[in-house]
């Protein structure tokens, strides 16, 4: 589940960072790195860790992994692993395959007991995001790293620690390291998400928080194809569009049959599946990704229907407001209406495509 979130705008581009909450194999992400943390030198996979979910989902042990970075004898304390060779993995779990995906694992690791004044803010991150600047000169790709709440499990961390600062150091981590496009936080539960959330909130001053919820009418007038659509477009996700966008759609489709609604996560899921859409509809474009504004101006310019534009930048300005910090005047209550809005252009969005172009 999408808990919270936001941009940060860099003199590189935006880069984003997410909290997600939910066990790591369903999260429906897929990441260059994912990060983990544990005891030093001590990788048993123990049922109910997150290591023994590793092991469990995806068949995978830390202690059997090869490293590409090895910084243990350094004050980091903490190693890159080559690309996981999945045809070595033997899952313990039967059945449905996790929708999570990564290349590699960086691990962070503790001693015992946390030293206090030991490089502030929170330790194990301040270590993580030193980590991620050096990867660039080893060739490492980390343009997407989805992290656990390090040090608050098995080693005992205080997780509310230093909040306001990790806050900032987030900031800090993607104007020092330009490759890093998403950070991704997750957590079983949201018992100290839930916390960093509303620090977000707050230095954002958003009128709306994360966690309001709009009542949808019960019978959504001109919206009931959409619910088919999202299903249909889901089915479609195996055969020919990108894999990360049948996880988004499947969590717009879970949104519409609580029968609440997040605004917040409506932009977030509904920006991001746009995204997808315009990538692939563009194609490769020589192997390099453009904005999100500068791909729906390159199909306008192919010739894509006027108002289908007009409907991908409505996503993507309803997207960035859920996002973005507002500044004084430009801080606004979402209402139902703007909403009911965007769940329109989504259905014409999904109905279209594959979109017409004049080439």
């Amino acid at each position: 589940m999408l808990l919270n979130g936001f941009d940060v705008d860099t003199s590189t581009g935006t880069r984003n960072v997410e909290l997600r909450v939910g066990d790591l194999p369903g999260l429906g992400i897929e990441v260059d790195i994912l990060v983990v943390s544990a005891f030093e030198g001590f990788y048993e996979p123990t049922p109910g860790t997150l290591l023994g979910r590793l092991k469990q989902a995806y068949g995978i042990r830390l202690d059997r992994l090869s490293s590409d970075l090895d910084l243990r004898s350094s004050p980091l304390k903490c190693w890159v692993s080559k690309p996981i060779d999945w045809s070595h993995c033997q899952p313990q779990q039967p059945g449905a395959l996790p929708s999570t995906h990564f290349r590699r694992i960086a691990v962070v690791e503790g001693t015992v007991e946390w030293q206090p004044d030991d490089l502030l803010p929170w330790p194990p991150f301040n270590r993580l995001f030193s980590l991620l600047a050096l990867l660039p000169m080893r060739q490492i790709p980390a343009a997407t790293v989805a992290s656990a709440l390090l040090g608050s499990g098995n080693q005992g961390m205080d997780a509310l620690l230093h909040v306001p600062d990790l806050l900032e150091a987030y900031r800090a981590a993607f104007r020092h390291v330009p490759e890093l496009q998403q950070l991704i936080l997750f957590d079983r539960t949201d018992q100290y998400l839930g916390v960093l959330g509303k620090a977000i909130d707050t230095a954002l001053v958003r009128p709306n928080p994360a966690t309001t919820r709009l009542q949808l009418p019960p019978d959504l007038a001109g919206l009931g194809h959409l619910p088919s659509l999202l299903r249909r477009r889901q089915a479609q996700g195996d055969e020919d569009l990108p894999t990360g966008l049948v996880h988004d759609l499947a969590e717009l489709l879970e949104l519409l049959d609580d029968g609440d609604i997040s605004p917040f996560a409506l932009g977030m899921h509904s920006r991001r599946a746009v995204e997808q859409l315009v990538q692939h509809s563009l194609g490769e474009l020589g192997g390099q990704r453009v904005s999100l504004f500068v791909g729906i101006n390159l199909l306008r310019q192919r010739g894509v229907d006027p108002w289908l534009i007009s409907c991908l930048h409505q996503i993507r300005a309803f997207g960035n407001w859920m996002v973005h910090p507002q500044g004084p005047g430009r801080r606004r209550h979402v209402e139902l209406a703007d909403v009911l809005s965007v769940l329109a252009a989504l259905q014409r969005v999904l109905a279209d495509y594959p979109w017409e172009q004049e080439v």
